[in-house]
């Protein structure tokens, strides 16, 4: 009983007809969203569990003008986009809030739309997103199954990979444009690798993914022009590996042209140490 009491909301105010804010049994204020929720509600009226689809505390001041989205689109939407979310955030291990909840659902119904009136979203890179982000893909790739069964559609392939960029903005918490320079880049510099190489790259080793880790940090650092400033002196470990292994170096040297030329930033030893442990990597690999 003290359990069922506790999950019990009061509300504070009416968004609209399926949003209210409300405050939780330990005085934090909240969104709360369910079908139909502010239309049945008034203020300081209690709203219980099986009323409710999804909660999320609020941090800062809710902006009610955002909110007005959510008006437009019907609730059966909003409702799979929180299936969706939650799917997100088990097979991702993040969180997400209510503000991509809103961005998503804007997203679908959208979608659905233009697939009735039978308009052609613009495609975006989708070997890109496939190959350098495979578990976002993965996820709007079960996305947008929901969405099919749920509506009985059939949205186009492309419609993954925009779920899925939407997915690596929200966790990554980096713009569109950056995003996408990212995506270009390391798209770039995977080829300059494998033209040293002389073979493609096995996508499905973790020597791989670890590569596209590491390099999706570096040039995040490029982006922002954030040189590694370490105490440590990179100087004398890269000379010996310079030495040790040169057909890695020339390949080092080549992205290092790569970013200069094309973002202005010079890499430090320790950026190129990193790139080169990598290359050594997939070289062995590639040997073996």
């Amino acid at each position: 009983m003290k359990k069922e009491f506790k999950q019990i909301l009061i509300v504070k105010n009416i968004v609209n007809n399926n949003i209210v804010i409300a405050k939780d049994f330990y005085g934090r204020e909240v969104i709360a969203i369910g079908k139909g929720l502010g239309f049945r509600k008034h203020k300081n009226e209690a709203v219980y569990p099986e009323e409710i689809t999804k909660t999320y505390i609020s941090v800062d001041k809710p902006n009610y003008a955002v909110f007005t989205l959510l008006e437009e689109i019907p609730f059966e939407v909003i409702e799979i986009s929180q299936k969706i979310i939650d799917y997100a955030e088990e097979h991702l291990k993040g969180t997400f809030n209510v503000n991509f909840l809103m961005t998503l659902a804007d997203h679908i119904h959208f979608s659905i739309v233009q697939y009735h009136q039978g308009n052609q979203t613009p495609k975006l890179l989708n070997e890109e997103v496939k190959r350098f982000y495979r578990e976002e893909y993965n996820v709007a790739q079960k996305a947008v199954a929901m969405i099919n069964e749920q509506f009985a559609i059939d949205l186009p392939k492309d419609e993954v990979t925009s779920i899925a960029f939407h997915l690596i903005t929200a966790t990554e918490n980096k713009s569109n444009p950056q995003m996408l320079q990212i995506m270009h880049a390391v798209s770039d510099i995977v080829k300059i690798v494998e033209q040293h190489l002389g073979c493609p790259l096995d996508e499905h080793s973790l020597t791989y993914s670890r590569f596209i880790i590491h390099l999706k940090l570096f040039l995040r650092n490029v982006l922002s022009d954030q040189a590694a400033h370490n105490e440590v002196s990179f100087a004398s470990i890269f000379n010996q590996l310079k030495t040790e292994y040169e057909q890695s170096l020339e390949c080092v040297k080549s992205i290092s042209d790569y970013v200069m030329e094309h973002y202005n930033y010079l890499c430090s030893d320790e950026d190129c140490i990193y790139l080169m442990i990598d290359i050594v990597h997939l070289y062995e690999r590639s040997k073996s």
